[in-house]
Formats: C-alpha cells, structure tokens, sequence
C-alpha cells in the first residue's frame, strides 16, 4: 500500500507540474488576466522556484529509493540551494502580500492574488519536503511543520480568495488529504488500523499532543456552557420581536411584500432539524475541533469590544488557540480583550462545517429593496451569503444597517438584539474615517447608552450616551433575546445592535 508520505508527495508533484505548464496570464474564469511588468517579472520567478521544487522532490524520492536498496549507490551533491529556493518564495510572499496594503482589497489585481496564493502552496511544497528530509525516509511530517502547512495554505483562502492557477479547490482537497494521511500515518506509526472518520455524535477526544494531558483531552469534549455572566437585558413587553413557527413560503411572500414595510420577527422552526443543533451539534468543543482538522484551521478574528473603539483590530490564529485564548477564557477578567470570530465565510472555507446548515427557504423569495432609499439597493445576489459569528459572551456588533435582508440564526446560546427602522431619527450615522465610508454605522453605543459598557477612550461621552437615549424616546423600536434555534428577519436598512449573553455561535444569511 502506498504510504502516506507518497502519496502526499506525489500529490504535490503534480500540482506543481500543473503550475509550471500554465502560460502567465492563465484564465480563471474571468478571462485574461492582464500582468504588468512587474506581475510578468515575478510570475516567471515563482515558475522557476516551482522547476527547483520538483528537482528538490526528485531528490528526496530518490534517497529513500537508494536507501531501500542492499547496495545504494554514491549520492551527489545538493541538486538545488535548498536555502536559496527558501529565500526566493519568501521574497515572492512578501512582494506580493505588499499589494494587498498597496489596493483596496477589493481592488487588488487578480494577478497578484493568484502570485500570492501558488507562492503559498510552493512553499507548503518546500515545508513537506524540509520536514521529509529532516525526519529519515520513512517518517511523517512533524507536527509544526503540518501546523505551518494548513496554517499557509488557510492564509491563502482567507487573504486571497485562493485565486490562482491551482486554487480553492485544490486547497481544500489538499487539507482533506492532509487529515486524512495524517491519521493514517499516526496509525502506522501506532502499528493500529487507521481510525474511522468521527462519528455524527462526538465522542472522539482531540489529538494528543506534548501539551494535552488526559484532563485537557477531557474538558474540550465539554459543551460551551449556557451561562449569561453578565446577565440579560429585561425586554419591554410592547417592544419585544414577535415569535412565529409554521409559516409556509406564501405567507412569507405576503409578509415581506405588504403595503406595510416588514418588521423584524422571529421563526422558532427555520433551523430546528439542522445537524449543527441536533446530531453534530456546534455546542461541542470537541465536534468544532474534529471539523478544523483538530482546531489547526486558520481564522480571522476581531479583538476588542467593537470595531469602532480606539484599538480595536484583527489576527488571524489556528482555531484551537481561538477557542483556548477567548472562548474557554476566564468570563469575569473584565480587563480581557474581547475576540469575536465576526463576519467571515467559514463555510466556504470549511465545507464539512456547511454540511451542518441549510439555506432557509425563505432565502429564495422574491423580497423588496430599501425601504427609504432606493441609491442604496444592491446588484441582485444570485446565492445567499452566508457568514459566521462566534465568540464568547460581552461580544458585541455595534448599531449598523445592512445592504441586504438577513436571516440571523442562533446555533449555540444566547444573544441579545436591539432592532431600529430605517426612517428613525436621531440614529447618528458616522462619515468617512481614514478613509472609509462608515455611514452604515451608527455613533450610538447602546451598551453605554442602557449602563451596560463604559465608554472607552475616543468615545462619546457617557452624558453625551444618556441624552441619546432621551432624544429617542418614543422611536419605535424592537428587541428580542435569541436562543438556539431561533431565527431572525432583520428586513434590509434596519439598524441594530447585537450582544452575545453567552458563548455564541449564529450564522447570517443575507439576500435580496
């Protein structure tokens, strides 16, 4: 039977083989990409880094041929400069990773994010092979030298789309085989059979490790606890989202398109039989961690309170350290930072996790646009877009519009939401800062305004949050406290705020 470390390389053989052969200016499914001299210039360079790549190959498959034979012939000197190979994918890395603080990242040419993701795979191409070499022929990757291999190839996912000559798709194939010969290599190395795939209810502990005794093996497979250690907001009874299950597709055609613009309500029975809330259930620290290849998979994560306080910015870390760092964290160390895995794609990243939701239906109905203001409807989306939302409680979202519907659904615990109509005044819409356009976002502070948070530095005054509060008194508003399984219509250009009251995990689907 093939072993893991030949079919890993192997795998790799060809895909940089596949890069070598594509003609700078490759299509990817928006035509020619058009290369400056510069983008000409190091396209070629990482095609040449790819050449020395596969003699490096050559010459790992050739030592364990040689070692496998009674009578190996005398080995040659170095067939590339390992170091210099080494040094040219770094310089890659870097030029190009310069061009996304160069562009607006939606205006970044395509041909440098394609550079930049096929340099990311080369050098996971060099790591394997480093690591091959330096652990005898017959041995697996190290453990940090995988780390470093999905950490690379995550990068290139979430920073460039995975455009490239390879792509996204060759990506994630990459990563599942990873796991896969990752597993079977440890079984060998354990002289057992390979384990089978993990079961739909999670009982499998998380990978052993030199850090991980048997009690930390044991206290990741625990549920996110259910407890609100900061308490919950008491909800106005005239004021609260009304609740509603049964709805056919029909009615809610009715209801989004009624004489009355839709208000924002709650379906109980929209996600009720996802996998996620019942037999691979996101509660589970040990599930979460079995579908990110043992909590290795990279993700993005906003720190601090919100994203208009002074000092608030993003990392992106291994999902493990994640969950270590901010979601297992100690609730009552107020002076903590906040870290909010926010508004990102992770079902795109991560397909095994999309395999636990569905799309509602109601994501396909025909629905109106901007109930005010017809400049800010969007191009029709052909699919919904999905995002995830996780961290631990005292998360927040600050007072913002969306340009689409959205359906929020709560996976796991509890959030609180605080909802105002388009027309409402009073609502502060910030301007341009450094920059950006940050009019769909409101200057109030809900938390502040109700006594929940202090202002922070570069905010408004406390006063100043409390006499916003009086000058809406009388605006209509809705609020509601979400639990698993609870889906809310947030209808297009509504305002609100949202506060994680525990651990929490929700999904948005947005559409128009």
């Amino acid at each position: 039977m093939t072993s893991a470390r030949e079919s890993l390389l192997s795998w790799y053989h060809d895909a940089t083989q596949e890069l070598i052969n594509s003609a700078p200016g490759s299509t990817d499914g928006g035509g020619l990409l058009l290369l400056d001299g510069e983008g000409a210039a190091m396209n070629h360079l990482l095609r040449r880094q790819a050449v020395s790549l596969l003699k490096l190959h050559d010459s790992v498959t050739k030592k364990k041929k040689e070692e496998d034979e009674e009578d190996p012939p005398d080995g040659g000197g170095p067939v590339v400069n390992a170091q210099l190979l080494r040094q040219r994918l770094e310089d890659l890395a870097s030029i190009s990773t310069s061009k996304f603080y160069a562009y607006r990242y939606d205006l970044v040419p395509h041909h440098w994010r394609q550079i930049y993701t096929d340099t990311l795979i080369l050098t996971t191409f060099d790591d394997i092979l480093g690591s091959l070499l330096a652990r005898q022929s017959t041995g697996w990757l190290t453990r940090r030298a995988l780390d470093g291999v999905v950490e690379k190839l995550d990068r290139a996912i979430i920073t460039a789309g995975g455009a490239g000559v390879l792509g996204g798709a060759w990506i994630e194939k990459t990563i599942e085989l990873l796991e896969k010969l990752d597993s079977r290599a440890t079984a060998a190395e354990n002289e057992e059979e390979p384990p089978s795939p993990p079961p739909k209810r999670v009982k499998v502990p998380p990978e052993p490790s030199e850090e991980n005794d048997d009690d930390t093996r044991s206290s990741l497979n625990l549920l996110f606890p259910p407890d609100e250690p900061h308490g919950r907001p008491a909800l106005a009874k005239d004021r609260s989202c009304p609740r509603h299950k049964g709805w056919s597709l029909a009615a809610f055609e009715t209801y989004m398109n009624g004489a009355r613009p839709p208000r924002p309500v709650i379906f109980t029975d929209l996600a009720s039989s996802w996998p996620a809330l019942t037999d691979r259930p996101w509660k589970s620290r040990g599930y979460l961690l079995s579908r990110t290849f043992r909590g290795r998979r990279l993700v993005p994560v906003e720190v601090g309170r919100s994203y208009v306080d002074d000092g608030w910015g993003q990392e992106m870390m291994p999902f493990g350290e994640f969950l270590s760092r901010y979601v297992d964290a100690d609730v009552d160390a107020k002076a903590a930072r906040t870290g909010y895995l926010a508004q990102h794609n992770l079902f795109r990243q991560i397909p095994a996790l999309r395999n636990d939701i569905c799309v509602p239906d109601f994501c396909w109905s025909p629905v109106p646009g901007h109930p005010t203001d017809e400049e800010r409807n969007r191009p029709a989306l052909e699919v919904p877009q999905l995002n995830a939302w996780f961290g631990p409680a005292r998360t927040i979202t600050p007072l913002h519009t969306d340009g689409y519907h959205n359906l929020l659904v709560q996976v796991v615990g509890t959030k609180y939401v605080r909802l105002y109509p388009p027309w409402a005044e009073g609502m502060r819409p910030r301007g341009v800062e450094d920059g950006v356009d940050m009019s769909n976002t409101s200057a109030l502070d809900v938390g502040v305004m109700e006594g929940w948070d202090e202002a922070g530095e570069g905010d408004a005054t406390a006063e100043d949050m409390r006499q916003a509060k009086r000058d809406l008194e009388g605006t209509e508003y809705w609020e509601c406290i979400l639990g698993e399984g609870d889906t809310l219509l947030i209808p297009m250009g509504w305002w609100h705020y949202v506060r994680s009251l525990s651990v929490s995990f929700s999904v948005s689907f947005w559409w128009n």
